[in-house]
């Protein structure tokens, strides 16, 4: 958590020259005050507890509660109601902005994907080459899927819906933010699953990211820590702030570690 903590005091601030960055004053990043952080309330959201997660996430959920709980930290339910459609929206809305902001690599501008002796027969032969030469697989997948969203006729029954949806999603979190500072929730509705196991299938794998997703909606900070609770995989936990609190999160994550010894193997 202390080199998370480092690497955010080192790119934190505003940019001059990105105008989506934020000039915020951020305090107690590298040196928490973990008494200040011991009377942070923490939300657990029902809906991220839901039907599917598997039991031993669920354990180790509780495990961490009560870690914390013995900490002296404070717990209060609160409710992310539209959580079920975090993945559907979330994958509308990522791959029409991907295809979108992707369409400027046409292999004239940027090099880099053709042989030097390529010679192309006419413009389109750049284009075809240049999107298939230069993309993997789920690359194109979301190229073609944000291309459909956008494309006439189904930019407001698909795109314009996702992006309310999202505005429900963030209203959700300004809603439990008025009873918690800090969120507790898994990270993944299953522990880690073997390499490939799931390339064939990308809507499962994409259900693996339903806890994940809200978060980047809302446009929030959050952070994935190891569970140090006993479990047969490595399950972790996701601490989730106040937009530009990123000093709970990581105040809090190093509080965790630094009282709570690993488990023994």
């Amino acid at each position: 958590m202390q080199d998370a903590a480092l690497l955010f005091d080192a790119i934190k601030g505003h940019d001059p020259k990105d105008s989506t960055s934020a000039s915020e004053n951020y305090e107690g990043l590298l040196s928490p005050d973990f008494a200040k952080i011991k009377k942070l309330k923490i939300g657990i959201p029902q809906e991220y507890l839901m039907t599917g997660t598997a039991p031993e996430v669920l354990q180790t959920m509780e495990e961490v509660r009560k870690q914390l709980q013995g900490m002296g930290l404070e717990f209060t339910p609160v409710s992310l109601p539209h959580t079920k459609y975090a993945v559907s929206a979330y994958y509308i809305i990522v791959p029409a902005e991907l295809s979108a902001n992707l369409a400027r690599f046409d292999g004239i501008r940027y090099e880099g994907v053709f042989p030097p002796e390529y010679l192309p027969d006419n413009l389109l032969d750049v284009y075809l080459e240049t999107r298939g030469k230069g993309f993997g697989l789920e690359a194109k997948r979301r190229i073609v899927l944000g291309t459909f969203v956008l494309s006439s006729g189904y930019h407001d029954a698909y795109y314009k819906k996702a992006q309310q949806v999202r505005a429900l999603i963030v209203q959700d979190f300004e809603n439990a933010f008025e009873r918690a500072d800090v969120i507790l929730a898994p990270v993944a509705p299953h522990p880690a699953f073997k390499i490939g196991e799931k390339i064939d299938d990308p809507l499962s794998l994409y259900l693996e990211d339903v806890f994940t997703l809200p978060v980047n909606l809302a446009g929030l900070p959050g952070i994935s820590i190891p569970a140090r609770a006993k479990s047969e995989l490595p399950i972790g936990f996701q601490l989730i702030g106040r937009r530009f609190r990123e000093a709970d999160i990581l105040g809090l994550g190093q509080l965790y570690e630094k009282e709570i010894p690993p488990p023994s193997l």
